[in-house]
């Protein structure tokens, strides 16, 4: 079991919370705790929100110091920087998530395997022809337009068909 984790079997419910230094094992009669399975007796158990990004004194410190390389620096207490300054985690600060990584995060890309075909498809394509009025040969032309993202040729390129035959 790793930090961030739980696992319910029955009666019984393991948890590993973020920061803790043991996992815990409750026992529960119905809605109640019957008794605590753990290797030391605890009061309390405290759970701290889990997020995408470390969120220690060092991560905040990189944050603020990325942000100041890319952007000025705004007075105003509710801006993201003053809030992630002072431990505050705001709405939509995972948007800023790689201010708090020294390294760049991989792109969903990079978890595909290397003969993925990626298809970008028109928007004209995304009504039926019978709901937007279009013709059977505005659908083949816009069929047409669809490209393929790694080499940008149209649909079949040579790229699209090496990719089919790996497969």
């Amino acid at each position: 079991m790793a930090h961030g984790e739980f696992v319910t079997r029955g009666a019984l419910f393991d948890l590993y919370p973020m920061g803790s230094e043991e996992p815990y094992r409750i026992d529960f009669f119905d809605d109640e705790i019957d008794r605590q399975r753990t290797l030391s007796e605890v009061d309390a158990i405290n759970l701290l929100p889990a997020h995408e990004f470390p969120t220690d004194k060092n991560a905040i410190e990189l944050f603020r110091s990325q942000w100041r390389e890319q952007f000025d620096v705004h007075r105003d207490p509710k801006h993201i920087y003053q809030q992630v300054s002072k431990g505050t985690w705001p709405a939509s600060v995972e948007y800023w998530q790689p201010l708090f990584f020294s390294q760049p995060l991989p792109s969903l890309f990079s978890y595909l395997p290397s003969n993925t075909l990626i298809v970008i498809i028109p928007a004209t394509l995304k009504t039926p022809p019978r709901a937007s009025g279009r013709t059977s040969a505005s659908v083949t032309k816009a069929a047409a337009s669809i490209r393929c993202v790694r080499c940008w040729h149209r649909i079949p390129c040579g790229y699209a068909s090496m990719h089919y035959s790996a497969n």
